[in-house]
């Protein structure tokens, strides 16, 4: 063995040797790497997403009371979850004192209804009475312009003139007395009358002087007065009265006006109050009829009613009646399938759990508004079914699938495609050489992308040899 090495290595190092003395190797030729086309045609997409059967025809049965605030309880449920027909008494339901709300209800309408007629009928007789007011006042008004005129007219300046004449009259009477008095002195002064009697008439014109003289200052006191005070408060209280008597008129009317202005609100206010409690009778007795849930509809029905004597909230669900023979589906669509399918889109439809069910349906509602989903959106959508074979049980998953062709597209393989800090770019083997170019790409369909600008067709790009 020892020996062996020896000779061994000695060949080895014998070879080494001549190698030493052989000339280099020329270089290898670059290799080209895996390169694709990049090509013009048509882009054939698709998309499957899940879906649910369900009924087009959906009636949700939940108690709704209108007017009763009470407390309502399942009193006894009298069908049970299956097909039912309309009509169908389900359960009966009882409110708690529900009939004293009904009656009280009633009586209440019957109050409202008489109070209603009595304001009617005081109404009616306030207006009368008014009318009656209101000629009065207006005809006293023009009594008190009718005075006034002739006051001003007439009575006035006949005060001031026979105050006048008074005064001159007693003015006259005075200096008639005193010429008279002077008169009979004369007379009696050689007259050989006996004395006595000369003192008796002299005497008796004299007191008459006397007491003519107190009157005229009384007199004239009395219409220095008059003149002043009497006459001008006479005026006064003539042109006052006759202001007093158009405040007064307006005033009524002022009244009047108000008075049917509140009068009408409150008729509207007792008028509506009527009217609102015969709506609330109205749906007080629909309570009633509420409280025995019959089925509106033939289907299937499934029941959501409370065990007997719990409670029965306001909107609570009490049941859901579908029709089994009218079915649609929906389900969620994602951003990507938007490009596919929209409103109005056929999808071809399939039962994972009834291989041998198919069928078509065309989506006819979709919501604009997508809700997130992870880094991505759903976008609920409903599809009618437009023909179907085998059976489609309701609830169960179906799953859609939806198709589209992108006509006239710049196509390039999906594997040349990357994403650098959201950026696309593929590599084209130019002359020999790999350039890098950033590309805006459309639509996928996982082994072909669309590119809409950045290539040409013919060009090659550079594959990942993985």
């Amino acid at each position: 063995m020892m020996i062996a090495s020896v000779i061994a290595s000695t060949v080895c190092l014998a070879c080494a040797a001549l190698a030493a003395d052989d000339p280099p190797a020329p270089p290898s030729a670059p290799t080209t790497p895996k390169l694709g086309l990049v090509e013009s045609g048509p882009l054939n997409l698709t998309t499957e997403r899940s879906a649910r059967i369900a009924s087009a025809s959906r009636s949700v049965l939940r108690f709704e009371p209108e007017a009763f605030g009470g407390t309502v309880t399942v009193e006894k449920i009298l069908a049970k979850p299956g097909p039912v027909t309309a009509g169908t008494v389900i359960a009966q339901l009882k409110a708690k004192d529900f009939d004293k709300a009904l009656g009280d209800l009633r009586i209440q309408l019957t109050e409202a209804t008489e109070r209603l007629a009595v304001s009617q009928e005081e109404t009616a007789l306030a207006r009368a009475s008014d009318a009656i007011a209101m000629e009065k006042t207006e005809r006293g008004h023009a009594l008190a312009e009718q005075r006034m005129r002739h006051s001003r007219d007439y009575y006035f300046p006949k005060a001031l003139d026979l105050a006048k004449v008074r005064m001159k009259d007693q003015a006259d009477g005075l200096k008639d007395q005193g010429d008279e008095l002077a008169q009979l002195e004369r007379m009696y002064s050689d007259a050989t009358l006996e004395s006595e009697t000369k003192d008796i008439v002299i005497g008796r014109a004299r007191r008459g002087m006397e007491r003519s003289q107190v009157y005229f200052g009384y007199g004239q006191k009395d219409n220095d007065l008059f003149v002043a005070f009497d006459h001008p408060n006479s005026v006064r209280d003539a042109e006052d009265n006759l202001r007093y008597s158009q405040i007064g008129l307006d005033q009524l009317r002022v009244r009047q006006r108000l008075a049917v202005t509140n009068s009408r609100l409150g008729m509207a206010a007792a008028e509506r109050n009527l009217e609102d409690l015969k709506l609330r009778l109205t749906r007080m007795e629909a309570d009633g009829k509420r409280l025995t849930v019959t089925a509106p509809v033939d289907g299937l029905m499934s029941i959501s009613l409370p065990d007997e004597g719990e409670p029965v909230g306001g909107r609570s669900l009490m049941a859901t009646i579908v029709d089994p023979g009218s079915l649609e589906l929906s389900g969620n669509l994602d951003v990507d399938s938007l490009r596919i399918v929209g409103p109005g889109a056929t999808l071809d439809v399939w039962i994972p759990s009834r291989p041998e069910s198919s069928g078509q349906a065309t989506i006819t509602e979709l919501s604009p508004l997508g809700s997130a989903d992870g880094t991505g959106a759903n976008y609920p959508f409903v599809a009618s079914i437009q023909n179907r074979t085998g059976e489609w049980p309701l609830g169960a998953e179906a799953r859609v699938v939806g198709r589209k062709t992108i006509p006239g597209c710049t196509l390039v393989p999906s594997k040349a495609v990357k994403n650098t800090n959201g950026h696309w770019t593929v590599e084209v083997w130019s002359d020999g050489k790999k350039l890098s170019r950033e590309v805006r790409v459309g639509a996928s369909d996982g082994k072909m992308t669309q590119v809409i600008t950045g290539l040409t067709a013919g060009e090659q790009v550079v594959l990942p040899d993985a």
